[in-house]
Parts: structure tokens; C-alpha cells; sequence
């Protein structure tokens, strides 16, 4: 994928925490890198940017230092490249809110610009397709990280990001490799919150299809729950 080199020419399949922060253009794609270089591609339709990988271990593991909140890697994560696991979607906002803070501090985002977990619809969008009222296809040999009965990949629980080919926006592991917490909008979940995408242990073309959503207690948080970020943010307008 065209959009998916570009992001690679910058910094890396895996992100360059040390990547320029701030709005990139590369052959016309716009992309824009945080302070942790964790990257991120537009959605269209507004001023929602979504991260092209789950959050990351060593994403994570910032925000966990910086407020105590003791957690760790899961113990089979041999690299701070692996979605950040044992997240509950309380903590995963909490992250959210804390990351918006550091950066409007820095300046690296305006008081009316900041991170949350993508709405439904926003993860629906950013999977390419509605995801309603189709069968999903079996997994293919090395499109994703999912359960040991498909033989997609090697691995026997989470992936680094960035190890399966994105989607047509750049996208990685939308299926597969974890499930992703997200939000109904503007919050109407009631005592059960969203996770969306299906993870590294399922079998089940069920889990795994697209429209299919998990409702789990909100402190919930096991090996294959994880999340992925949006930034709002209003870019600058193009010469």
C-alpha cells in the first residue's frame, strides 16, 4: 500500500519514537506523529485522526510510569513493539486523558485538539467497510494475527504492530492481534462498553466478523484486550 510505504519511510513499520512530531506530507498522503511517534491518518469526513497501531507496550508503559498506575507487559511480550495488553477500557481513557495534557502542555496540541477512543462508527469507517450483513472471509496466510485453527501466522499470542499488511488507509490489525476497546457516541453504552476486531486466541469466524461487538464491564481486563487512539486535531491548511 502506497499510504502504508510512506508511513514506513518516515519511521519505521514498527514507529520511531524519535520521529519529528507534528504533520507530515509525503507523494500528497498527510500523516501526523505524536510526541511517543505514534502515527496517525486521517478518517474523512471531519477532524478525527485515527493511530495506524494498536497502543503500544512502549506507549503504554509511558503513560503507566508518569502516574504510577502499575502496570506491566504481559509476561510473553519480548518486545515494547506488541499492543499494550491487560488494559481495561477504563484505563485506556485514562491514558487517553493523559496523553491530551502532555501534549497540550507542550504545544504540540491546542486546548481544543486531543485523544480519545474511536466511536464505533469511526472504527467501522476506518476498517474500509460497513461490516453488516456479510459473511467475513476465512483469514488468509499472513493477514493477521488470530486464533491457531485459521494457520495465518506464527504466533502464539499478541504480534508486534506492524508485522501483517495494512489496509488501503495504512491501517494495522483491525482484525485480529487484540480486541480494541471503543465508545459508543456521544456514550449511551450503559454499565457495558465496545470492543471491536476479535483477537489472537479466536477460532471463531463469529469473533471475528467486522459487526461483531463484545460488551464487557468497563474494569475489565484480560491478554487480548487492548485499544487503539484518535486524535482530533485540526491540521493546518495546505499551501
Amino acid at each position: 500500500m502506497l499510504l502504508l510505504a510512506v508511513v514506513c519511510l518516515l519511521a519505521g513499520c514498527g514507529g520511531d519514537p524519535a520521529a519529528k512530531p507534528g504533520f507530515h506530507e509525503v507523494n500528497e498522503h498527510r500523516f501526523f506523529v505524536n510526541s511517543l511517534g505514534m502515527q496517525f491518518v486521517p478518517l474523512s469526513g471531519g477532524n478525527a485522526w485515527v493511530s495506524v497501531w494498536e497502543t503500544r507496550v512502549a506507549d503504554y508503559a509511558a503513560f503507566a510510569n508518569a502516574t504510577t498506575n502499575g502496570w506491566q507487559a504481559a509476561w510473553f511480550q519480548d518486545t515494547d513493539r506488541h499492543p499494550a495488553v491487560n488494559v481495561s477500557w477504563d484505563d485506556a481513557q485514562a491514558f487517553c486523558a493523559w496523553l491530551s495534557r502532555r501534549e497540550r502542555a507542550s504545544g504540540l496540541l491546542a486546548n481544543d485538539e486531543g485523544y480519545r477512543l474511536p466511536t464505533t462508527s469511526e472504527w467501522t469507517l476506518a476498517l474500509g467497510h460497513n461490516g453488516e450483513g456479510r459473511v467475513p472471509p476465512r483469514p488468509k496466510k499472513n493477514s493477521g494475527n488470530v486464533g491457531p485453527q485459521f494457520g495465518t501466522d506464527s504466533f502464539a499470542r499478541t504480534s508486534p504492530v506492524g508485522s501483517f499488511p495494512g489496509n488501503a488507509l495504512g491501517l494495522h490489525d483491525l482484525r485480529g492481534n487484540v480486541w480494541e476497546w471503543c465508545t459508543a457516541w456521544p456514550s449511551a453504552e450503559g454499565v457495558g462498553r465496545i470492543l471491536r476486531g476479535g483477537g489472537w486466541r479466536d477460532d471463531s469466524l463469529d469473533l471475528l466478523n467486522p459487526a461483531r461487538e463484545l460488551l464487557v464491564t468497563p474494569k475489565t481486563a484480560t491478554e487480548d484486550y487492548g485499544f487503539r487512539c484518535v486524535v482530533v486535531l485540526k491540521p493546518p491548511a495546505q499551501p
